[in-house]
């Protein structure tokens, strides 16, 4: 029995690690978010801090509603995290009782990840096991760098921490398990309440129960606001941020599941190393050429892949065409090594490949110099990704909050072909 169960997880694992590794054909990749929606952590926490419910809330009843009959079925039976975890702890049997002297922090996690994201600011909701396994998977993209690796640290610790204390993470950390086993705790006691007629021990627990998720709450929610408003906007003005991502509590909901550079078909989105502080650690950013001198692409006008991969609505859903009206960044010039600018030599590649025509020309000294039309730039990056000066000589800079263009640009203008 204890064959067949490990090889359906070992099975269940293997799944999952392929929709995360995003080894299915283009056309069903975005079905990796469908996974990590059916935590109640990431969908219902992420929706409740962005005042946004929709029909894939409903992904994550099964494991509101199974705790209820099943206990903790999931946890034992099916979470590929946990298979992982238990199998690193099964390796150092001598310390398998030490688990007994580590507190349940994993039901404190679950009501104060849950709390502060009513506050709208989800604390710590990147703890979610889902989110640390897919970070893990997320890491092995091409190309294969440090930077991207670290998404995966989350992943690293809990197998750390299960081989030194087997089933640390499980029974006493997880926050998913946390919320799993205050289910259950509820279930069992309404359940005694019912058997005893709710005159005795039953509506005790149920009672004690309450009161321990009323205090989780309240102490949850007290810590989401002290935050906001201890940390206020995320300092995102110095981050390239992909598309969608204008929420100011950004950096609170991204769960840093690796999710949306996965799906980056140009290999442009890896995680922020400090760049916007520390709240932002490990967030998602784009990086342009001037930053990865290897980096030749940049961010397609029709490509709304990573918007389509977020669990959370850090990075909300967008379309092909409000796609093209939102402003991710701001292209500079700099003079000084601009060719035309600089030397006095014809050279507007930055206007040949810029997409949506921002780039226009003006006459200095006899020669066509460009300039940035600030109203119109996306800060997509063609125009970086193709400067043959050095150094690069037209640079996109981020910008905070990503502004939909004015009316006046309209998304029939923004398809327009770029001069050649």
């Amino acid at each position: 029995m204890v064959t067949r169960r490990n090889a359906i997880r070992l099975f269940i694992c293997a799944v999952s690690a392929a929709l995360a590794l995003g080894c299915l054909p283009e056309s069903g990749r975005h079905f990796s978010v469908y996974f990590l929606l059916l935590s109640p952590l990431l969908n219902l926490c992420g929706a409740a801090a962005c005042r946004t419910f929709g029909a894939l809330s409903l992904l994550c009843l099964p494991l509101l509603l199974l705790p209820l009959a099943k206990g903790r079925f999931f946890c034992w039976r099916l979470c590929p995290m946990g298979f992982l975890a238990e199998s690193a702890g099964r390796l150092n049997t001598r310390n398998a009782g030490l688990v007994r002297r580590v507190p349940h922090l994993g039901k404190g996690l679950a009501v104060l990840i849950a709390a502060s994201a009513l506050a709208g600011y989800p604390v710590l909701i990147w703890t979610d096991p889902l989110c640390l396994f897919t970070g893990f998977f997320a890491a092995w993209r091409q190309p294969l760098t440090w930077a991207a690796g670290t998404t995966a640290i989350g992943f690293a610790l809990v197998l750390l921490l299960s081989l030194l204390v087997p089933n640390v993470w499980c029974h006493r950390l997880c926050p998913l398990g946390g919320l799993e086993e205050w289910l259950t705790q509820l279930a069992n006691a309404f359940r005694a309440a019912r058997r005893t007629g709710a005159k005795s021990s039953g509506l005790a627990d149920n009672v004690q129960v309450g009161r321990r998720i009323f205090l989780g709450f309240a102490a949850g929610g007290a810590a989401g606001l002290a935050y906001r408003k201890i940390k206020g906007a995320p300092p995102l003005a110095a981050a390239i941020r992909p598309p969608g991502s204008a929420h100011p509590n950004f950096n609170a909901l991204c769960s840093r599941c690796g999710n949306c550079m996965k799906a980056c078909p140009y290999a442009l989105i890896v995680p922020d190393l400090g760049a916007t502080g520390i709240d932002g650690l490990f967030t998602p950013v784009l990086k342009f050429r001037s930053q990865n001198s290897r980096q030749e692409n940049f961010c397609f006008q029709g490509c709304t892949a990573c918007t389509q991969a977020c669990p959370t609505g850090a990075i909300r859903l967008l379309k092909e065409a409000e796609k093209k009206q939102v402003r991710i960044g701001m292209a500079r010039i700099n003079k000084k090594a601009c060719i035309a600018w600089e030397k006095g030599e014809y050279c507007v590649v930055c206007q040949e490949f810029c997409p949506y025509q921002a780039i226009v020309e003006v006459k200095q000294k006899g020669v066509n110099c460009p300039i940035v039309d600030e109203a119109v730039c996306r800060g997509c990056g063609a125009c970086e990704s193709q400067c043959p000066a050095k150094p690069i000589a037209i640079v996109v800079e981020g910008c905070m909050p990503q502004p939909r263009l004015p009316a006046a640009v309209s998304p029939q203008a923004a398809n327009r072909p770029a001069q050649s």
